[in-house]
């Protein structure tokens, strides 16, 4: 059976970024924080230069989060394709010698399980992620990870 790890935690960009407001809803409601602490959940609030890792045309694709005003998801795919990628550099950085956490299975069992669920199409997961501007040792390891995610389709 395909497992998905839940997680309890969300990714916020605050647009356009502010640093010290990042700080202060971290100091809130980030991990191991009176928010966390009380009911389990917590926010990253992380730097919106990390969204220059995101498939071209990814703003046109937010999905707006239910009951909430300003508020909006990265489209599954574009997700996906974060994932792929960040798999990929941990694996190669781990293999170099640099270090990094493992990852790897959770990410690719989450994708998995989207593709399987209907929620995204692995052709275009390909294509977003082939119209990536990567270095050719990560496009190698992006294509591992990419045949691993087809063997489990």
């Amino acid at each position: 059976m395909l497992g998905t790890a839940i997680t309890l935690d969300a990714d916020f960009f605050i647009d356009p970024d502010d640093q010290t407001l990042r700080e202060k809803l971290e100091a809130n409601f980030g991990e191991n924080h009176a928010f966390h602490n009380a009911t389990g959940h917590y926010g990253d609030f992380v730097d919106l230069r990390l969204s220059e890792s995101f498939p071209e045309g990814w703003r046109e694709r937010l999905v707006p989060v239910p009951g909430f005003q300003n508020v909006f998801a990265l489209e599954p795919v574009d997700m996906a394709v974060t994932k792929v990628a960040a798999t990929a550099r941990s694996r190669l950085w781990r293999r170099l010698g640099k270090g990094g956490v493992e990852r790897g299975m959770k990410d690719i069992n989450t994708i998995v399980a989207l593709l399987k669920g209907g929620r995204m199409c692995l052709d275009t997961l390909k294509q977003r992620l082939d119209g990536m501007d990567y270095e050719p040792s990560l496009i190698v390891e992006c294509s591992q990870v990419m045949s691993e995610i087809k063997a489990l389709v």
